[in-house]
C-alpha cells in the first residue's frame, strides 16, 4: 500500500518524529515499511499483531521503547484499498 502523510499534519508528524528516540524512530519505520508491503490492514495486524488496532477504516500502531513504555503511536486511515494516511502522536 501506498502511505503518505495525511495533509494539515506535516508539521507535528515531524515534530514528533524529532522528539522520540533513535530507537522509537526506528520502530515508527519498521511500523511503516509493514504497511507499505502489506496488501491490506488485516495483513499488516497480522505483522504487527497486539500492537495494532483496526477499526473501521481507522487504525492506530502503538510504539514501544524497550518493549514495554509506549511513547508514540502511528494514527491512520485507510483513504481506499491502496493509500493509507498517517500521523505520528508523541505520547510523552
Amino acid at each position: 500500500m501506498l502511505v503518505t502523510l495525511k495533509p494539515g499534519t506535516e508539521a507535528s508528524t515531524q515534530a514528533a518524529l524529532a522528539e522520540l528516540s533513535a530507537i522509537a524512530r526506528d520502530e515508527v519505520s519498521d511500523v511503516i515499511q509493514v504497511l507499505e508491503m502489506a496488501e491490506s490492514l488485516q495483513e499488516a495486524k497480522q505483522a504487527l499483531v497486539d500492537d495494532m488496532l483496526i477499526d473501521g477504516s481507522c487504525f492506530s500502531v502503538s510504539i514501544r521503547e524497550n518493549f514495554q513504555f509506549v511513547v508514540a503511536g502511528v494514527l491512520g486511515q485507510s483513504a481506499d484499498d491502496e493509500v493509507l494516511m498517517i500521523e505520528v502522536k508523541l505520547y510523552l
